[in-house]
């Protein structure tokens, strides 16, 4: 079975323009990271994080967590790992929703 093994996230630019973004990332709907304050140019180690086995495919999604009940959290984006990049080496995924640059490494181990 493949499993996920995360490495990092570094933030080119963030959501809000009033701060620091609030990140968070989902695994197939689970959260399993953050939130943390991101800003422009942070870099966030994820290689402590435990892999992730699954079967597939895997659904990544990237949030900026807000409050207040007026401002829902921002979803920067969603992307796939799939078992077919195994043993392919360390793999890059952009998030660029709601006007935020994102990128993701990971890897998939076989």
């Amino acid at each position: 079975m493949p499993q996920l093994k995360l490495f990092s996230l570094v933030c080119h630019g963030t959501e809000d323009w009033t701060g620091a973004d609030e990140a968070y990332l989902l695994l197939n709907g689970q959260r399993i990271w953050g939130p943390e304050s991101m800003n422009d140019n942070d870099v966030e180690n994820l290689g402590n994080l435990p892999t992730y086995p699954f079967q597939n495919s895997v659904r990544i999604e990237l949030y900026d967590q807000d409050t207040g009940g007026w401002d829902n959290d921002d979803h920067l984006g969603t992307t796939y790992a799939r078992a077919i990049e195994a043993g392919k080496g360390e793999q890059e995924r952009q998030f660029t929703g709601d006007g935020a640059h994102y990128t993701l490494t990971y890897s998939v181990m076989p």
